[in-house]
């Protein structure tokens, strides 16, 4: 029985983009789940979900993903990685997508984090739009910046520094 592949030959090693959480240089928010090699040009491909609307999987050249450019007038990273631990938190793109990532970090650890740990605060609902001192915002953020932390330290993440 052989063991070797189709066309007698390995692929070159994949050169993985790291799970986890980044932000594209328009903004939206975007979870790495893995690097898988294209099956007709054995290409690095980083296989990545929005975390916004749908939440839809998209597929990009593992280096177009990693790439350094001239993006909008400025020379920037195409995507930057974000520790969760620390990314911060100001405004609801960035909370749903801090929640959402965490939620399915825990799930690939077979942690449930409302069960094992609490919900996430739940959004405001009594915000008038006027910027008051002591918004409902500002109590949301600070609640969950309490979540993030018992949430990270329930999935042993920890700042890097």
């Amino acid at each position: 029985m052989s063991t070797s592949s189709p066309n007698n030959h390995e692929p070159s090693p994949l050169h993985a983009t790291p799970p986890g959480l980044y932000r594209h240089y328009k903004g939206g928010w975007y979870e790495v789940v893995d690097t898988v090699r294209c099956s007709e040009t054995l290409q690095a491909m980083t296989l990545y979900r929005a975390l916004y609307d749908g939440f839809g999987l998209w597929v990009r050249p593992a280096a177009m993903f990693s790439e350094t450019g001239l993006f909008q007038g400025k020379d920037q990273a195409r995507f930057i990685r974000h520790d969760p631990a620390t990314v911060p938190l100001g405004d609801l793109a960035t909370a749903i997508a801090l929640i959402t990532h965490l939620q399915a970090l825990a799930l690939s650890q077979a942690i449930e984090l409302d069960t094992a740990l609490r919900p996430p605060p739940p959004l405001p609902a009594t915000c008038c739009g006027r910027g008051c001192h002591g918004c409902v915002w500002e109590s949301y953020f600070t609640a969950l910046r309490h979540w993030r932390e018992d949430a990270c330290g329930l999935l042993q993440l920890s700042a890097v520094t």
